[in-house]
């Protein structure tokens, strides 16, 4: 009798418990979630601007006539608070011209800008300038223009305040210039009864700058005013 041989089975192999398919979702739901609270919690946070806000945050264009129409009476009073006589004046300038425009006036780009104060009488006017009489600074001939040799860019560099780092760029800055050009045509110039300055005398607050004809000064009126 042959021996029965006996076979040994083998254990089942237990399957692994299955993942079920909301587990397998739950990282992107909290992801999701997450995503909500943080747009909702945004949208608490943000401030909603009316168009009217939107606009008054656009900051405004630069407008040279607007600038110049301001700063031209600042720019006065700070002359006449610094302005040289015209009689302490001229022996400097006589003496060394660059010596008395450091000493009084400011740089303005090789050449100075000086604040000057003249009281005297009007011995001529034609179209393009007031002269004035000045017989106590011998040699000099001072004048006042009223037509094209108005210049604004003395006006502007006169107190040292304006520079050209102060605005966007150079079209900015000669801007200015000729803007303070118009307002001092329109103040100061405009309102002269030129036929009857003659033989009258004026005071006259302004700004000179060196390098010009010699035994000249041509002073940019920011005041005048008319005595008698």
């Amino acid at each position: 009798m042959s021996p029965n041989t006996d076979v040994a089975e083998k254990p089942a192999t237990k399957a692994g418990p299955k993942r079920s398919g909301t587990a397998s979702k739950m990282p992107r739901l909290v992801a999701l979630g997450v995503a909500v609270v943080l747009v909702i919690a945004m949208a608490f946070s943000t401030k909603w601007l009316t168009p009217e806000e939107e606009a008054a945050l656009i900051p405004e264009k630069f407008n040279a006539a607007t600038f110049a129409a301001e700063a031209f009476s600042e720019i006065t009073d700070k002359v006449k608070a610094n302005a040289v006589d015209i009689t302490e004046l001229a022996p400097a300038v006589a003496s060394n011209m660059n010596t008395a425009g450091k000493q009084y006036g400011v740089d303005s780009g090789g050449k100075y800008t000086v604040p000057v104060k003249i009281t005297a009488p009007v011995e001529s006017v034609d179209a393009n300038f007031i002269t004035l009489s000045t017989p106590e600074i011998e040699g000099f001939v001072v004048r006042i223009p009223i037509a094209a040799a108005l210049n604004g860019t003395a006006v502007r560099d006169v107190t040292g305040e304006y520079t050209f780092g102060d605005f966007i760029d150079q079209t900015a800055y000669q801007a200015v210039a000729n803007e303070l050009k118009l307002v001092m045509q329109r103040r100061i110039i405009d309102p002269l009864d030129k036929a009857t300055l003659p033989g009258k005398t004026v005071t006259v607050y302004g700004a000179w700058v060196t390098g010009g004809q010699p035994g000249t000064f041509v002073i940019q009126p920011l005041q005048l005013e008319v005595q008698g």
